[in-house]
């Protein structure tokens, strides 16, 4: 009799454990999330599918579960890793006090709500000055740019709109990561995919790019 299909449930492979989410979607998608390996899997495919796509990306899923591990506890922003406490409140906060990050909430949801929330307080200054510069400099112009909170991206570029959203969490990193990631999205206004001239054209702009790449995937 064929197992029923469960919205979400726990499976192994490789030594990696998951949790698996059926969708209706068409692709597999893996993601870690506190340390934890959620895979969003198509409805109807098989566990033996899944487990395909896990151990082709076994490499980086252990190397990110690494990553994961080692800023557990801890608060990344504009590149520099604090102590993080959690603290049960009635109202949701973040303050820094004495090097240490202190995230306030009544549950974990609203605590890491509030923690986004600092995060697009935190990067949305920052980037009115960065699209003036590169604007200018390259005389590409977004006809609107949007701060979100995706997990999926650092930044994207709606070619057909000129709209380019940036996700709260490139707050994480370095200043000199957010700066590349701006240009990069201007940069898709005239090339739509990531080809040799899209990366010509930046590095006409910003030459040591790729340096700036490296320490954005630390």
């Amino acid at each position: 009799m064929p197992r029923p299909i469960l919205r979400s449930y726990r499976l192994t492979e490789g030594g990696i454990d998951f949790t698996v989410v059926r969708k209706r979607v068409k692709n597999t998608t893996i993601r870690i999330k506190n340390g934890e390996v959620v895979v969003t899997a198509p409805l109807y495919d098989s566990d033996a599918k899944t487990c395909s796509v896990v151990a082709k990306h076994a490499e980086w899923i252990r190397k990110h579960l690494s990553a994961s591990e080692k800023t557990k506890g801890k608060v990344l922003l504009f590149g520099k890793l604090y102590d993080r406490v959690d603290e049960t409140a009635p109202r949701a906060s973040v303050s820094f006090e004495n090097g240490i990050c202190i995230v306030r909430g009544k549950d974990g949801e609203k605590r890491e709500k509030a923690l986004l929330g600092f995060y697009k307080k935190a990067i949305t200054p920052l980037l009115e000055p960065l699209f003036d510069k590169w604007q200018k400099t390259t005389g590409l112009y977004a006809s609107k740019v949007a701060v979100t909170s995706a997990r999926s991206y650092l930044g994207r570029c709606e070619v057909n709109t000129r709209i380019i959203k940036i996700s709260c969490r490139l707050a994480e990193k370095d200043i000199s990561v957010i700066d590349y990631v701006v240009l990069h999205e201007l940069c898709h206004i005239r090339h739509a995919g990531h080809q040799r001239d899209f990366y010509a054209l930046v590095a006409k702009y910003m030459p040591d790019y790729k340096e700036r790449i490296k320490l954005m995937k630390k």
